[in-house]
């Protein structure tokens, strides 16, 4: 039988997350540490929401074929010959086994490793050998069964490749457009990610022992935290983010399913320096304005400069064991050059800094909440507007129908 969200939160924990913020509380421990919490969390945010799954760079040609999971659910991208990212339920639907065990690269055609079932690489199946005992197998003899490897719905953006595991209620266009909308001033469409030395995307990927939920928060919604954990900002005279009488030099952005800290990119000259590379404006004779950390529920995220976007996504493995992917898109010239090398080098060791000093302070949230003195947590309505609404927005799939 499944858990339901009453089987973890009492009805008092349950209303004090639902509270104004002045009065409300975070999740209690439990709902970090639980394997039951961790599976009610699958079953009712995870398969029922657009995810980021992967960089669509992760399978590039022709004939590729990547076995992946998230959430322990096994899945199967194929890059097939029009050039069509695709992505099946990695399971062959005659035996059960997972349709392809390891990465393969080349191969025109899909064949399973337990009895040999064949498709093509665009899921359907072609073959069935010695299965009715002739050498080919008579795939009428199939007829009426389902066959083929089942598709995932899919979407990209900025190379991200998003998933959903049921009937999208939300079309993808209406679930991105919130992030559209506020990076309005950027051109998005043709920006790129970076390349390392090899010429390859470059990707950096970090495992933290932690909640999703926690790692998630801490990379955009925390605003806080800056100048207690990261160098950066704690010799920064930009941050905490205030200005003379206690007014915030941040906005918060609460917009669907997208939570966003935006300022004003005047206001950091000395926090964030320039580098001496075009810009990712649409107007090319006006830099942006507006530079923004953001968030898209319920594992998706950027941290938007005007010069690059640093583009990423959280996948949980397990209640408390989470692993960030992380890109850098550029102006296009910018994201291959040769001239720019040194400064994509530069944003990624930045960032890799940054990375340590969170991994380290999530860690240390994690391994807090094994206290038995540990107890909903309160909030600070000047600073945590949006982890407010993130708690909320988990508690308000968590009780879905």
């Amino acid at each position: 039988m499944q858990h339901t969200l009453s089987d973890h939160l009492s009805s008092e924990e349950l209303k004090n997350i639902r509270n104004p913020i002045e009065s409300a509380l975070t999740l209690p421990a439990s709902a970090f540490l639980d394997d039951a919490f961790y599976k009610l969390e699958v079953e009712q945010i995870y398969k029922k929401n657009w995810i980021a799954a992967l960089f669509d760079f992760d399978v590039i040609n022709p004939g590729d074929l990547l076995p992946f999971t998230v959430c322990e659910i096994p899945l199967l991208a194929v890059r097939s010959n029009d050039d069509e990212l695709r992505i099946f339920h990695n399971i062959c639907p005659y035996d059960g086994c997972l349709a392809v065990i390891d990465p393969i690269s080349g191969s025109s055609e899909i064949v399973t490793p337990y009895h040999g079932w064949t498709y093509d690489l665009e899921g359907k199946l072609s073959k069935t050998p010695y299965w009715d005992g002739s050498r080919e197998g008579n795939l009428d003899a199939l007829a009426g069964k389902e066959v083929d490897l089942i598709p995932v719905v899919t979407a990209t953006f900025m190379n991200t490749v998003f998933i959903h595991l049921s009937d999208p209620q939300i079309p993808f266009e209406d679930y991105i457009a919130p992030i559209r909308r506020e990076m309005s001033e950027y051109d998005l469409k043709s920006s790129q990610a970076g390349s390392d030395e090899h010429g390859n995307p470059y990707v950096k990927a970090a495992p933290i022992h932690a909640n999703w939920k926690t790692v998630f928060e801490n990379a955009c919604i925390n605003v806080l935290h800056e100048s207690f954990v990261h160098t950066l900002y704690d010799a920064s005279p930009e941050v905490p983010r205030i200005k003379e009488d206690g007014v915030p030099s941040f906005r918060n952005i609460t917009d669907q399913k997208f939570m966003a800290l935006s300022y004003d990119r005047l206001d950091f000259q000395e926090t964030y320096p320039p580098l001496d590379v075009p810009h990712l404006g649409k107007d090319p004779n006006h830099e942006p304005d507006k530079e923004t950390f953001g968030t898209l529920y319920p594992n998706f995220y950027l941290s938007a400069s005007s010069q690059f976007i640093e583009v990423g996504y959280v996948l949980p493995n397990g209640p408390g064991e989470s692993l960030q992917r992380v890109i850098y898109h550029y102006q296009k010239d910018v994201a291959v050059s040769e001239e720019a090398k040194t400064d994509r080098q530069a944003v990624a060791d930045g960032f890799y800094g940054a990375f340590l000093e969170d991994g380290r302070i999530c860690e240390a949230i994690q391994k807090a909440r094994h206290s038995p003195v540990y107890r909903q947590k309160f909030y600070a309505p000047f600073w945590d507007k949006m982890h407010h609404y993130f708690t909320n927005l988990i508690v308000d799939d968590l009780t879905a129908d």
